[in-house]
């Protein structure tokens, strides 16, 4: 059971029966996608922030970074609750709460401001993806689940062929505010879609354990090795790959020479190509192996990271090529990675470790954000410098987390 279509399953299997579970898988893939383009707008709109704040490249990943480290210390605080509730409830709520604070972005006309209102969406945003994994986790058996990761990976990818692009243009013809007004009205439109289609997720409740100190609950995952594993894992990961693209695109424009109205077509092949392969790479996953599929994908990514980071003067068309197959080896790698840490824990604390993978995942973002904004220096006329030394350490990232993803074993099959 391959494809897409074997995603429906027996009323049995599926709570609140005659509720197919590939809508599901797909609206949450949406909800992904939402808080994909939310998450990844501001960083092809580097230069645009440098420009529109007049602000040094270590300050412009400061709006990236407050997301990412507030959604990380939200994913965390959460992990103590993230089990007492009805997974749908809990989903609404917090994505209530995103779209408040991508909203408050729309009218943020200073820089201070845009980092205030990006830190509240963070807070709830840290959440959001959390609840969306759990209850993927809690609905398709392990056996099949890479299919469904694979169809939630894909929210990175459409979110780069229409949204990105689109906020691009939208920034670029508007202001930096026009895209996230849009997309809060979208997100208003999905959040009645939740509350319609999404059944309530609460069999894990038949075996709730009592609310408890949330300090206390990430002590307990902190002394089980394999959960600790699995969340270094995705924190490297995440890192590996958000500390290269942070930079990419002014590397892109001021060094290599490609032209900054081709940026949004740039992510939009990348993107296409992302969703070519993305399901192709869950079927091999389910039917080869999660971790061998993971260790192929990481060394092969290592090509184009090398490749992205260290050319010069190159056509356009090269150019695409290398960040295209950047975008499907980075996208393809979370698949298998995704699958290993869902089955990491049993699926009584599945929504509070998937809260706390959540965080470390954001908590990744940031500190590549600041890590990259760290490494690299603006020379004249805008050139990039230092950005090499980027791809070796997403090159060493990925090494380890190779190691670390070789350490992590499957205690939960359902």
């Amino acid at each position: 059971m391959d494809s897409v279509d074997s995603l429906a399953i027996e009323e049995s299997s599926l709570p609140h029966g005659k509720q197919n579970e590939y809508l599901i898988v797909f609206l949450l893939a949406f909800i992904s996608y939402l808080a994909s383009v939310d998450s990844m707008l501001l960083m092809p709109l580097g230069n645009i922030v440098m420009k529109t704040f007049n602000v040094s490249p270590i300050q412009s990943t400061t709006v990236v970074s407050v997301y990412s480290l507030l959604a990380g210390i939200s994913g965390f605080t959460s992990a103590s609750f993230m089990d007492q509730f009805d997974r749908k409830k809990l989903l609404v709520f917090t994505f209530m709460g995103f779209i408040i604070g991508t909203a408050l972005c729309g009218f943020a006309y200073n820089f201070n401001l845009l980092i205030l209102y990006r830190g509240i969406t963070g807070i709830f945003g840290g959440i959001v993806g959390g609840v969306g994994v759990a209850i993927i986790s809690d609905i398709v058996p392990y056996k099949r689940r890479a299919t469904a990761m694979s169809i939630m990976s894909l929210s990175f990818a459409v979110a780069a062929i229409t949204g990105v692009p689109f906020g691009l243009f939208l920034a670029k013809q508007f202001s930096i505010q026009m895209p996230f007004k849009i997309l809060a009205l979208i997100s208003l439109f999905a959040l009645i879609a939740i509350i319609v289609w999404i059944p309530a997720i609460n069999t894990h409740l038949k075996h709730k354990h009592p609310f408890r100190n949330p300090f206390l609950t990430i002590k307990d995952i902190f002394h089980d090795h394999n959960q600790m594993m699995a969340l270094l894992l995705s924190f490297l990961l995440v890192f590996s790959h958000y500390v290269v693209i942070q930079f990419i695109v002014p590397y892109m424009v001021n060094n290599v020479g490609f032209d900054e109205n081709l940026v949004p077509i740039m992510y939009a092949i990348g993107g296409v190509c992302t969703i070519a392969t993305s399901p192709f790479i869950g079927k091999i996953s389910d039917k080869k192996g999660n971790y061998p599929s993971f260790v192929a994908l990481v060394l092969l990514s290592f090509i184009p990271i090398v490749a992205s980071t260290h050319i010069h003067r190159t056509s356009m068309p090269m150019a695409t090529i290398i960040c295209s197959f950047f975008f499907i080896l980075a996208a393809g790698r979370m698949i298998p990675a995704y699958t290993l840490m869902s089955a990491a824990t049993i699926p009584q604390k599945r929504g509070g470790f998937m809260s706390m993978r959540s965080a470390c995942m954001e908590l990744g973002t940031g500190v590549a954000s600041i890590a990259s904004g760290m490494i690299v220096r603006q020379g004249v006329g805008g050139r990039i410098e230092n950005f090499h030394y980027v791809g070796y350490v997403s090159v060493l990232t990925g090494l380890l987390a190779i190691y670390v993803a070789s350490r992590v074993k499957v205690v939960s099959l359902v």
